[in-house]
């Protein structure tokens, strides 16, 4: 393509465009943006959301209860796989199942871990995902325990209060139903994560040998700079310490990494749909905006236009659309999702005034205290919130480029245009 033929291309695109914003197409490309617009803020927002909620629960579940790897072996060896590094924390533990009895006779099974008293400072990553909410995480007492803040609730006890242990979980040498283990709860805290929080509970490694005998087999979880490098540490180890038994995290929470992603999946395609309509809705206007220009597309081939320049000029058009109304949506879908938990509360706000007047107008009591996220249902403080640049960037490519494409399959209509009997007749 020549200058001269871009350079007409482009002003006579102008002209089409200043048409679709004030005069009779003025309706259908505004409507097109906006549906491009809505589409793209939409995805944006669901998939910031969802990466929140997936990532966070990851994360708590990386940091609290897996780890990256996990090693299974004896004392000397874990203490050997320490020495040898290539890892960002790492501490022996072990875990066995157990059945709490608080106030009230409430009794609930939990996981009863045994980590080193220093743990807060071995693992920063668990020192920081998890939160004191009574008491503190000190481990140094003899016989103390730190609960989940659920497990607490359920066993109706709080830091300062004694709860009992009725059996354990072990090998032959352990007694599975310990006489006067009562445990003095240090502290509760919270992870955010429902399944940790209401079953989970830790006591030094001192008083898990007190408890449950010295184990023979030990546990021993890793944290790395890279979750990612699993497979090279796990190499590492099994290539120097053939005795350990390695797993990485990819293996153990197979099933519920998996259900997150087949989730996440499934809602990116139940979305993907929105484009798909407005795609033909572009379509169809863009056939019609063809069909009432058909005496300009005429005038134009008449004075030595070619049809692929024309059509050219029309596929130009839809990605004039698709990347004005993709803009909108990238800005619109970012602002929503930065502060989205402050758009949560405005919407609660607006529902709970209208119920209220409702209220006071009918003098009738309507349900109130609406709340999106409610306590009730949902085990959430805030709405979390990731935003990846890739998984951005191509929602606003597939914005563009769908009414690109859209405009390009409409545009064939002007091969088949005959200007001599168009012009004759129209």
């Amino acid at each position: 393509m020549r200058r001269s033929d871009f350079s007409w291309i482009l002003f006579v695109l102008r002209r089409f465009n200043a048409a679709d914003t004030k005069g009779r197409s003025a309706v259908t490309g505004i409507l097109s943006v906006l549906g491009i617009a809505f589409g793209v803020t939409v995805l944006i927002v669901i998939l910031a959301v969802m990466n929140g909620f997936q990532r966070s629960f990851i994360d708590t579940i990386l940091q609290v209860s897996s780890a990256h790897v996990q090693l299974y072996g004896s004392a000397d060896m874990l203490e050997k796989a320490k020495a040898a590094g290539g890892c960002q924390s790492f501490y022996v533990f072990s875990e066995t199942q157990t059945v709490m009895q608080g106030y009230f006779g409430r009794q609930q099974p939990a996981v009863l871990r045994a980590v080193p008293e220093t743990i807060k400072t071995d693992d920063p990553g668990f020192a920081q995902t998890v939160t004191v909410m009574e008491g503190t995480f000190d481990l140094s007492v003899p016989q103390s325990v730190v609960l989940g803040y659920e497990l607490a609730r359920m066993l109706s006890v709080s830091a300062g209060d004694h709860i009992s242990l009725l059996a354990l979980a072990g090998t032959a040498d352990t007694d599975i139903f310990p006489e006067d283990a009562e445990c003095l709860v240090a502290g509760l805290i919270k992870t955010g994560y429902y399944a940790i929080d209401s079953a989970f509970a830790f006591i030094s490694t001192q008083t898990g040998e007190q408890l449950c005998g010295k184990q023979e087999v030990l546990s021993a979880a890793v944290k790395l700079t890279n979750p990612e490098a699993d497979g090279v540490y796990l190499s590492f180890i099994s290539e120097h310490f053939p005795d350990l038994k390695c797993e990485s995290w990819r293996t153990y929470n197979h099933a519920f990494f998996g259900a997150l992603r087949v989730e996440k999946n499934t809602m990116f395609m139940l979305v993907f749909l929105i484009f798909v309509v407005v795609t033909v809705n572009i379509y169809n206007g863009m056939r019609r905006s063809i069909y009432e220009r058909r005496e300009e597309i005429s005038v134009l081939a008449s004075l030595g236009a070619r049809k692929e320049h024309i059509q050219a000029l029309f596929i130009a058009n839809g990605f004039t659309i698709g990347l004005l109304g993709a803009s909108i949506g990238l800005v619109i879908g970012l602002l929503l999702s930065a502060d989205i938990n402050r758009v949560f509360l405005l919407a609660e706000y607006l529902v709970n005034t209208v119920i209220e007047a409702a209220n006071i107008l009918l003098e009738h009591t309507f349900v109130s205290g609406f709340s999106i996220f409610s306590p009730k249902y949902f085990y959430i403080d805030s709405v979390p919130v990731r935003i990846f640049f890739n998984e951005v960037f191509l929602v606003f490519l597939f914005g563009v480029f769908s009414a690109s494409f859209a405009a390009s399959v409409a545009a064939r209509k002007i091969l088949t245009f005959k200007p001599a009997e168009v012009l004759r007749y129209e």
